[in-house]
């Protein structure tokens, strides 16, 4: 009788072992398929990286530095879990503080989007002729035309052709190149911000008009750059050069006073007292 038992119970925590490695199987979340990176149970996806980034012309290294950056994030972000940082009572003060400048974001966000700025198109020009002085340059700028290829000798070609004419007939020839992987006409950059840094170096010693050599930036990435001008610090752009940041910096001020009026709008609606002394 004891040695039925015995085997009995063996038999019932055998199954029951079983049972329980079936059902903890069965619970374990199966590894996705469709990411680029992962920790543990956080993915970085192909929608991630385009929602971020986008992909129009991105660089291969700023997209590795991003999932570098990713990451490490990720590894920090789950040891400091294990090291109880969201109980943390600072933590949780700026967590609450970043919230409600998050919604206040997305709320003026969608503000500026049920209410689109409407201005006349000589509206931007006007405020660059108001406002002339806070174009001043602070540092040196370049205003050129660049294209990138996957294909070398396209690329060579594009500059071959390019020397003989200039940068809009050339540009027409090649419109149904396959290889063109992106093209900026008319960019208008500081120094600094001009990348790769190599193509900043080959933009000091070019002449207006004149093409630089093709540029392997990164693998099957080739670029042909012109110079059209090169402007120093203290210097104002022409209206034509800069129109897109004239009327980026337009548009924000009309998008500030929309936001401002919309806020003292609320001030009748709600209670504020302020007192002095305090």
């Amino acid at each position: 009788m004891k040695k039925l038992l015995r085997k009995t119970n063996i038999t019932i925590a055998a199954n029951l072992f079983i049972a329980v490695t079936f059902i903890t199987g069965c619970g374990k979340e199966k590894l996705r398929e469709d990411f680029i990176a992962r920790v543990n149970q956080s993915y970085l996806t192909a929608e991630n990286l385009s929602a971020d980034l986008g992909t129009s012309g991105l660089q291969l290294s700023h997209r590795n530095e991003y999932i570098r950056n990713w990451i490490e994030t990720e590894l920090l972000y789950k040891a400091a879990l294990k090291e109880g940082i969201p109980g943390d009572e600072e933590y949780q003060r700026i967590l609450n503080k970043s919230k409600k400048e998050l919604a206040k974001a997305f709320l003026i966000n969608r503000l500026l989007t049920k209410e689109p700025v409407e201005f006349k198109p000589e509206e931007p020009e006007a405020y660059y002729n108001s406002h002339k002085s806070d174009f001043r340059l602070f540092h040196d700028a370049y205003h050129y035309n660049s294209i990138i290829f996957n294909d070398e000798d396209k690329a060579i070609l594009f500059r071959g052709t390019l020397i003989e004419s200039d940068w809009n007939k050339t540009a027409n020839i090649f419109h149904n190149e396959k290889s063109i992987l992106a093209e900026t006409p008319d960019c208008f950059e500081n120094d600094y911000q001009i990348q790769p840094r190599n193509l900043f170096a080959i933009m000091q010693d070019l002449q207006p008009n004149e093409a630089g050599i093709v540029l392997n930036t990164e693998p099957d990435r080739f670029m042909v750059v012109q110079l059209i001008r090169k402007y120093r610090q203290n210097e104002i752009p022409e209206f034509d050069v800069i129109r897109v940041l004239v009327k980026e910096r337009f548009l924000m001020e009309k998008r500030g006073q929309i936001a401002r009026n919309y806020v003292k709008n609320l001030y009748a609606k709600y209670e504020v007292e302020l007192k002095s002394g305090k």
